[in-house]
Formats: structure tokens, C-alpha cells, sequence
């Protein structure tokens, strides 16, 4: 679930290869439309779709010429990330 509240979004629920799809086509036009934080501190269950999720959600902004900040991260999105090496595109 998403819940938007001016330029921020905050996700919530479980962030999986079961989720993902309907997040990234609910995210992708809020980006577009000048949402510039994500805050993932809302996020339960995760696994590595939510990498893809985030990481395409900052080039939607990038493509804008714009910046995503993604906050909230929780120790396994951040153990994720370096595992696959991708910390440094959060």
C-alpha cells in the first residue's frame, strides 16, 4: 500500500515479487508527478524485488531530472542491498 501526503510517499505492507508489479504501477506516476521522498520505514516483509522497486522508482525521478530520497530503510533492505551491490543507487 501506498499513502501519499504532499511530496512524500510512505510504503507499506510486504515489498515482494507478489507486490511489486502493483507498487511500481502505482509509484511510477507519483514520481512523475513530483513526489520526492520515499519512506519505506512502513515496509514489512521483504525480498529482493524490493530492490528493483526502489532502484527504478530513482531513475523514474533521475529521468525527470529530479532526485528520489528513499528513507526508512530497514536492516534487511540494507543487508539486500550491499549483498547484491546495489547500496550505493539508494
Amino acid at each position: 500500500m501506498i499513502e501519499r501526503q504532499g511530496n512524500v510517499c510512505r510504503l507499506q505492507g510486504d515489498v515482494t515479487i507478489d507486490t511489486v508489479p502493483d507498487l511500481a504501477e502505482n509509484i511510477r506516476p507519483l514520481v512523475r508527478e513530483g513526489v520526492d521522498t520515499l519512506d519505506c520505514s512502513g515496509i514489512g516483509n521483504v525480498d529482493s524485488a524490493v530492490l528493483g522497486l526502489l532502484i527504478a522508482a530513482k531513475r523514474e525521478a533521475a529521468a525527470g531530472r529530479r532526485s528520489l530520497k528513499i528513507t526508512g530503510l530497514s536492516e534487511r533492505i540494507h543487508n539486500l542491498a550491499s549483498l547484491y551491490g546495489v547500496a550505493d543507487l539508494l
